[in-house]
C-alpha cells in the first residue's frame, strides 16, 4: 500500500475531495494539522475524517521548521510516496518540505511567488503577461499616491489572503487609506502568519470574471476548463456561483486560455492542478491572480461532474510520480453551483431545503446555518450560509436549475446580529 502525507485541507471541495480520492485509491493518509475542529465544524467534515485518513499528526503546519520535523519523522518509520496540500496557507512549506524529502512536487519557489500577489504581478509584468496596473505599497502615504497614480475606483488587497479577504474596492483616498491600515493593523494572515510588509493598490478592473484551472506537468501547461463566475456583496467581490464549463464563445473562451497558461508558465507551476482569476476586459483578458493548487468552492466537483473524471485522482497520480498528460477531459455535461445569503442578523428558522432538494438536477442543498446562528455581513467568501449545486446536460441549464432550487429555501432572519 502507498503512503501519502495531506498537509491540512480546504473546507471547499478539492480538500475533503482529496482525501475521498485517496481511499478511493487505496492510499494510506496521514493527515498533518494544528487542529481538527473546523473540520468537524464543517458539513460533512467529520465523515471524511473517519472514513479517510489512517492517521493524523499534529503540528504548526503553517511553518516550515515544525511541519519538516513532523513529515520526517512519520516518513523515517513508515515512508511516504508523495505529500502534498490543496490548503492555500501550507502549500508554500508543503513543497518545500517535499523537495527536501526528494519526493514529487511544484517548484516551491514557483509555488512562492504563487502565493505572493505582488510577486505573482511583478513575474507577470517581466513576461509580458497581461495585468491590471497595480502598486505594491508599505505605508499609507504610497497608498494614497498610488490610488491618485493609478485611478478611482481601485481595489486595495493584502498579497497573501485567500476567499476575498480585505478585498475591498475603494472609490475614495481616504477608503484606500483605510483598508490599508486595516490590512497593515494585523501582524499575521488568517492562518496565523506573519503578514507580509506589502499591500497591492491596482486598477479596478471592468469585466466579467472567470477562472480557468490548468493543469501543469514536465513543463507543459493544458487547460482542463474554464469556470463561469457570479460575484456579488458590493465593494466585496464575493463568489456567489460557479458554472463548468463556460458558455463564452470559443474565441474568448480562447483568449482566456492562452493568458492563463502564459501566467503559470511565467510563475514556474510545474506539477499540479492550479487556479487561474481573470476578467474579461474591454482590452481583453486581464489576470487577478493565480492559486497554485486546486480551486475550492466545490469547483474541482463541477468539473468532476461535466468532464466524468476525478481530478483530485489526476493530482494524486501525478505526486505519485505517474504521467496523467495523455488524459482526455472532455465535457460530458454540465454542473453550477449558487451560493445562499440572507440579510444580517439572527437566524430565526430555516425553511424549503427539502423541496430545494428535490428538484430534477439538484446534485446537493445545503444550508449551514439554523436558528439563533448569526448571519455576517458578507465580506468574505465564508460569510455565505449554504449552496445548492446541480448537474445537466450543459452548464448554462445546470445554472438556471441551481437558481431555481435556491430560491425555494428562505432563511428568515429577525433582528440584528450582536
Amino acid at each position: 500500500m502507498k503512503r501519502i502525507g495531506v498537509v491540512e485541507s480546504n473546507r471547499s471541495g478539492s480538500g475533503f475531495d482529496v482525501l475521498r480520492a485517496a481511499r478511493k485509491l487505496g492510499l494510506h493518509v496521514t493527515f498533518f494539522t494544528c487542529g481538527l475542529d473546523r473540520y468537524h465544524a464543517t458539513p460533512g467534515g467529520t465523515e471524511v475524517l473517519r472514513s479517510c485518513v489512517d492517521e493524523v499528526v499534529y503540528c504548526p503546519t503553517h511553518e516550515l521548521a515544525p511541519l519538516l520535523a513532523a513529515v520526517k519523522e512519520v516518513d523515517a518509520t513508515h515512508p511516504l510516496d508523495a505529500l502534498l496540500s490543496v490548503a492555500e496557507y501550507e502549500v508554500v512549506q508543503t513543497a518545500e518540505v517535499a523537495r527536501q524529502l526528494g519526493l514529487p512536487g511544484p517548484d516551491p519557489d514557483a509555488v512562492r511567488v504563487a502565493r505572493n500577489k505582488a510577486d505573482q504581478r511583478r513575474r507577470w509584468a517581466e513576461s509580458g503577461v497581461p495585468i491590471p496596473a497595480f502598486r505594491a505599497v508599505t505605508t499609507a502615504h504610497q497608498a494614497a499616491r498610488a490610488a491618485e497614480e493609478i485611478g478611482l475606483p481601485c481595489v486595495v488587497k493584502p498579497v497573501d489572503e485567500t476567499s476575498g479577504a480585505n478585498v475591498v474596492r475603494c472609490t475614495t483616498v481616504s477608503e484606500v487609506i483605510d483598508a490599508f491600515s486595516t490590512v497593515r493593523s494585523e501582524p499575521t494572515n488568517r492562518r496565523g502568519q506573519a503578514r507580509q510588509p506589502e499591500v497591492l493598490v491596482e486598477e479596478c478592473l471592468v469585466g466579467f470574471e472567470v477562472s480557468v484551472e490548468v493543469l501543469a506537468e514536465a513543463g507543459s501547461v493544458r487547460v482542463l476548463g474554464v469556470t463561469d463566475k457570479l460575484l456579488g456583496g458590493g465593494n466585496r467581490f464575493i463568489e456567489l456561483g460557479h458554472s463548468f464549463p463556460t458558455a463564452l464563445p470559443t474565441v474568448i473562451r480562447e483568449e482566456l486560455e492562452q493568458a492563463a497558461i502564459a501566467a503559470t508558465i511565467a510563475v514556474g507551476f510545474d506539477l499540479g492542478l492550479a487556479h487561474v482569476e481573470l476578467k474579461y476586459t474591454g482590452a481583453g483578458p486581464k489576470l487577478i491572480e493565480i492559486n497554485p493548487r486546486p480551486a475550492g468552492d466545490q469547483i474541482t466537483e463541477l468539473m468532476d461532474r461535466s468532464l466524468g473524471l476525478s481530478t483530485m485522482e489526476l493530482v494524486l497520480r501525478q505526486y505519485l510520480g505517474e504521467s496523467v498528460g495523455a488524459i482526455a477531459a472532455n465535457p460530458v455535461g454540465g454542473a453550477a453551483i449558487r451560493y445562499l445569503t440572507a440579510p444580517v442578523g439572527v437566524v430565526d428558522s430555516v425553511t424549503g431545503l427539502d423541496i430545494a432538494a428535490a428538484v430534477p438536477g439538484v446534485c446537493e442543498a445545503v444550508v449551514s446555518v439554523e436558528a439563533g446562528a448569526p448571519i455576517n455581513p458578507l465580506r468574505v467568501n465564508e460569510d455565505r450560509i449554504g449552496h445548492v449545486l446541480a448537474s445537466a446536460d450543459d452548464p448554462y441549464l445546470a445554472g438556471r436549475i441551481a437558481e431555481a432550487a435556491a430560491q425555494q429555501i428562505e432563511v428568515r432572519v429577525l433582528g440584528e446580529a450582536t
